[in-house]
């Protein structure tokens, strides 16, 4: 039953504060007697997410991310956050995912809610591949060298991500202290309830869009660029053969969180056989992930307007026929399909090295796929900048 009157900006379904779902939130409300919250960032499926100032630690810029109370209990993305906090595993790429500063619990109209505290992040892939600015060479190697460093240390210390979609890939600059400066004001839609509902305290006065502005790093060097996989809320831990458990698929229907265009064949299809579905999904989806950076647009653009989950599978496996080849053989025919998308001052050879780099990703057998450590030994990333 509706209670809200439909708010059409870009900002998460009115409908979801209830029980069990969003945790009312304003600006300026203090969370844990020390976060004040100064600015909204994101929302998600499952969370809203906020730019907050700690008044324990001399108004240092954090983020919050407040997850429904539904999704609060025993959540796998805190244990996984936990597990990395308490490892003392030493790789590089730990500094290329994200860090849990501090976690607690709130109360509220609709339940208790479990409260993620990280460091602040300007930006975020999502609003770096709209841009429509060419990609030189240096910035591919210099993201997919962070992403690979990170991804290693995840799948090194027994996890897959399941969602590496460019809004996870979080992005950064060296001496960034001051998000708010870089944002856009506020921007308010009332909540407005419906004649004859009888109105409570479970949803907050106003929804915001995001603050943050798109393409906010376009014009800053690689060089500069800090980079680090975030959102572990789709994450599963796996076992000792970096298979994921079963509970991965509980039934038959369950779908993936992978994002359609990003998932790799064993998942559109659901039925893996003897292969486990493991660590190689998070490889297929740089790969994919990797492509729409380098060219702002996706590698597989599916259409799922009207269409069941069995059309828009099939289409999805004849675009990977279509780019890669039945038999993963056509990376000549790939290779012109990039180059048509990449700046002109993109040369010859790092066209070629780039090729051989995705493909080596992009292989429909998972067992092809090559993990990120060799991955980080292949002559694209090899070469100078």
């Amino acid at each position: 039953m509706r209670r809200f009157e439909r708010i059409h900006d870009v900002v998460e379904l009115v409908e979801e504060y209830r029980h069990g779902g969003y945790h009312p939130v304003h600006l300026h409300d203090v969370f844990h007697q020390r976060y004040r919250v100064i600015a909204k960032l994101a929302y998600g499926q499952y969370s809203t997410v906020w730019l907050a100032k700690d008044q324990l630690e001399n108004s240092q810029q954090v983020v919050l991310k407040i997850l429904k109370a539904e999704a609060s209990t025993d959540n796998r993305e805190l244990a996984i956050l936990l597990a990395m906090s308490d490892s003392d595993i030493y790789h590089p790429g730990k500094r290329h995912v994200i860090e849990l500063l501090d976690h607690f619990y709130r109360t509220g109209p609709n339940g208790t809610h479990l409260c993620l505290v990280f460091p602040v992040m300007i930006s975020d892939g999502a609003a770096m591949t709209i841009t429509g600015s060419p990609r030189e060479v240096g910035y591919i190697r210099a993201v997919s060298r962070q992403l690979l460093l990170g991804l290693d240390y995840l799948h090194q210390s027994g996890i897959v991500h399941c969602d590496l979609q460019p809004a996870n890939i979080l992005f950064s600059v060296t001496g960034a202290t001051d998000m708010e400066a870089l944002l856009q004001p506020p921007e308010f839609s009332p909540v407005k309830w419906l004649e004859g509902v009888i109105e409570d305290d479970s949803a907050p006065k106003y929804l915001m869009p995001t603050q943050r502005r798109r393409g906010q790093l376009r014009k800053e060097h690689f060089s500069t660029l800090e980079i680090r996989i975030g959102d572990l809320g789709g994450a599963e831990f796996t076992d000792s053969s970096h298979a994921i458990s079963a509970q991965f698929f509980q039934c038959c229907d369950q779908k993936p969180v992978t994002p359609l265009g990003l998932r790799a064949p064993e998942l559109i299809q659901r039925h893996t056989g003897d292969i486990a579905v493991g660590t190689a999904i998070d490889i297929w989806t740089l790969g994919c992930l990797i492509f729409e950076l380098a060219t702002n647009e996706p590698l597989f653009p599916l259409d799922t307007f009207g269409l069941t989950w069995e059309e828009i599978d099939n289409d999805h496996i004849s675009f990977i026929e279509q780019r890669l080849g039945s038999d993963n053989q056509k990376n000549g025919d790939f290779q012109v399909y990039l180059r048509d998308r990449l700046p002109e001052n993109f040369d010859a050879e790092n066209v070629e090295t780039l090729t051989s780099f995705l493909f080596l990703m992009l292989q429909k057998d998972p067992r092809e796929r090559l993990p990120a450590r060799e991955l980080l030994q292949t002559p694209f990333m090899m070469d100078s900048y």
